[in-house]
C-alpha cells in the first residue's frame, strides 16, 4: 500500500517539522500533512509591494554555543545556510512602561547589574528573583537536555505558584514589579492565572541570548523540510485533515477534506488539541478525556499590523520595542476593547540589500477573538465590507499610537496590511487565532498541561500547547514526542553531543 506509512504527522508547524526530521532521520516512514499551501505554523511568511512579512517568531534565545538552542538548532541543521543576528547585549528589549524607558541586557549577570543600577534600594529583591529563576530552570532537566528523572515532581512547585504573587511577595516597588514581568507580551501573562514556570523559563530564555533571523522565518521551515524529504520523508501540502479513520477500535488512518485517506501505525497532532477532538469520531475517546482537551482556555489573540515604508528612510534597530500606555504590563489582564490599542510591540526587520535601514516593521499588540467572531464563518478574502472597515478602523488607531514615539512611520508610509485573529484561525488553526495556544494556570498546574500521550495508544500530540509554546517550547516538545519511539535519553544524548 503506497500511502501506508510508520507515522503520519498532522500540522507543519515547527513541532510538526521537528518531529517529521527526527523520525525520518531514525527510518521511520513518515508523512506529513498540512492544511496550507505554505509550511511551517507561524514561521510563514508572504510578499506584498516586493517585501517579505513575516507572521511570527520574531526572535529566537539562547542561541549563544552552549546554550540550550544552539545545541538544538545544531542537531536539526539550521546554521547551515541561515544566518542570525545577536541583538543589542545592552538591550535587546527596550520597554517603554508609562512613560519610562527600560531595557533588558543580554546575560543573566548582565541584566542583575542593569536592575540594580535601576533600582539600587531593590538588590535583596532583585537577587531573590533572579535566584528564583535560575531555580526553575534548575529543576527542568529537559531544559538541560537531560531526560526527566523517574517520578520527578519538583517542578510542580512552580507550576503551581502564580507569577504575579511572587513579583509582589519580593517587592513593593510598581517599577520594579512591572520590569520584571516587562517580557509578559510574549506569553501573553495573566497575573489572574499565569504560572511561574512559564515566566521563569521564557525571561531566562531571552536573557540568556536572543537573536533574529537574518532573512525571512520562512527560512527555518524550507530548511526543515528539505532534509526532511532528503531523509525519505513525505509531504502533502492543502491536505487538510478532517477525520481520523477507526477500524473498530484501532486508529488506522486520516480522511482529508480532499476525500484522500492516508493510513499510518501511529499518527502525531501537531494541531490545537480542540481541533484533533473535533476530527475523533463520538465513542472512539473517553468523553471525560475529550471534554477536559477542548474546555481549556485560549490565550489572547493579536492584531498585526504590517507597515510598507520607503526604502531608506526608516532605521533599521537591532532591538525590539515594548510600549505599555498604563504602568501595567499586564495588558493581556487588563484588556478593554473600548480603550484599544493601549499596547504595541515592534520587530524591524532589517532590508537585506540594504541592512542598515527596513522596507517594512511589524506591528503587534492583543485583540479578543469575540472582535471577529462574528466574520469567522465567511470565506477567508471574502469577508465584506464591514470587516474590512473593522480592519482599517482598527489599523489607524493603532498607527497613530505608534506615531506618537515614530512619528516617521507615518511620514514614509508607502501603504500597510493587516492580520486580525480571524487571519491566525485561518492560517495557523487555533480555533479563537490564539497567539500562544493554550492557557496555563497556576490554580490546575496539571489540568492546564498537555501530556504528549492522548488516551488514544497510536495518537500523540506535539507542539506549543503541550509545555511552552515559541521556539522554545516546540522544540522541546517534538523531542519528548519523538523521544516516545526513538528513545528520549537516546535523543537528547545526540542533540547534546551534536558537533
Amino acid at each position: 500500500m503506497d500511502n501506508k506509512y510508520d507515522i503520519i504527522i498532522i500540522g507543519s508547524g515547527i513541532g510538526g517539522l521537528m518531529s517529521a526530521f527526527v523520525l525520518s532521520k531514525h527510518g521511520y516512514k513518515v508523512c506529513l500533512l498540512e492544511k496550507n499551501e505554505k509550511l511551517g505554523g507561524t514561521l510563514q511568511a508572504y510578499k506584498r509591494n516586493g517585501r517579505i512579512l513575516g507572521t511570527g517568531m520574531h526572535y529566537i534565545g539562547s542561541l549563544d554555543e552552549g546554550q540550550m538552542m544552539h545545541n538544538i538548532f545544531k542537531y536539526f541543521g539550521l546554521f547551515d545556510g541561515l544566518q542570525y543576528q545577536r541583538l543589542d547585549d545592552d538591550g535587546f528589549d527596550v520597554f517603554n512602561i508609562g512613560g519610562k524607558e527600560v531595557k533588558f541586557p543580554m546575560g543573566m549577570n548582565n541584566y542583575r547589574k542593569s536592575m540594580v543600577q535601576q533600582f539600587s534600594d531593590e538588590e535583596k529583591a532583585i537577587n531573590q528573583y533572579i535566584s528564583g529563576l535560575l531555580s526553575t530552570v534548575k529543576e527542568q532537566d529537559v531544559y538541560s537536555l537531560q531526560e526527566p528523572s523517574e517520578g520527578k515532581n519538583s517542578e510542580s512547585n512552580f507550576l503551581a505558584t502564580n507569577a504575579w504573587d511572587y513579583i509582589c511577595s519580593l517587592t513593593n516597588n510598581t517599577n520594579l514589579r512591572n520590569t520584571m514581568a516587562a517580557l509578559n507580551f510574549v506569553y501573553a501573562g495573566r497575573k489572574e492565572v499565569t504560572p511561574m514556570y512559564n515566566h521563569a523559563l521564557i525571561n531566562y530564555y531571552f536573557i540568556s541570548s536572543a537573536y533574529r533571523i537574518v532573512g525571512n522565518t520562512e527560512m527555518i521551515a524550507d530548511k526543515l523540510a528539505s532534509q526532511i524529504k532528503a531523509l525519505g520523508g513525505t509531504i502533502f501540502n492543502r491536505q487538510e485533515v478532517e477525520e481520523l479513520v477507526f477500524d473498530e477500535k484501532k486508529l488506522t488512518g486520516v480522511k482529508t477534506t480532499s476525500g484522500k485517506i492516508y493510513f499510518a501505525d501511529n499518527f502525531i497532532s501537531n494541531a490545537h488539541p480542540t481541533t484533533t477532538m473535533s476530527w475523533i469520531p463520538e465513542g472512539k475517546i473517553k468523553k471525560t478525556y475529550r471534554k477536559r482537551l477542548t474546555g481549556l482556555n485560549d490565550t489572547l489573540s493579536a492584531f498585526s499590523l504590517h507597515l510598507i515604508v520607503k526604502p531608506g528612510t526608516v532605521k533599521y534597530r537591532n532591538f525590539n520595542y515594548n510600549f505599555y500606555k498604563n504602568n501595567d504590563v499586564w495588558y493581556a489582564s487588563t484588556y478593554d476593547e473600548k480603550k484599544w490599542p493601549e499596547h504595541y510591540f515592534i520587530h524591524w526587520p532589517a532590508d537585506t540589500l540594504n541592512p542598515k535601514y527596513v522596507n517594512n516593521v511589524t506591528i503587534l499588540t492583543h485583540m479578543k477573538f469575540e472582535e471577529v467572531e462574528k466574520w469567522k464563518e465567511l470565506p477567508v478574502k471574502q469577508r465584506g465590507e464591514e470587516y474590512e472597515a473593522f480592519k482599517k478602523r482598527k489599523a489607524e488607531k493603532l498607527l497613530d499610537l505608534v506615531s506618537e514615539q515614530f512619528p516617521e512611520f507615518k511620514e514614509n508610509l508607502e501603504t500597510y496590511y493587516v492580520a486580525t485573529p480571524l487571519s491566525f484561525k485561518d492560517y495557523l488553526g487555533t480555533p479563537t487565532g490564539s497567539m500562544y495556544g493554550t492557557e496555563r494556570n497556576f490554580k490546575r498546574p496539571f489540568d492546564s498541561y498537555i501530556s504528549h500521550k492522548t488516551k488514544i495508544p497510536n495518537l500523540f500530540l506535539t507542539g506549543q500547547n503541550l509545555n511552552l509554546h515559541g521556539m522554545l517550547g516546540v522544540s522541546l516538545s517534538s523531542l519528548i514526542t519523538s523521544g516516545e519511539f526513538v528513545g528520549l535519553k537516546k535523543l537528547l544524548r545526540e542533540v547534546r553531543e551534536t558537533f
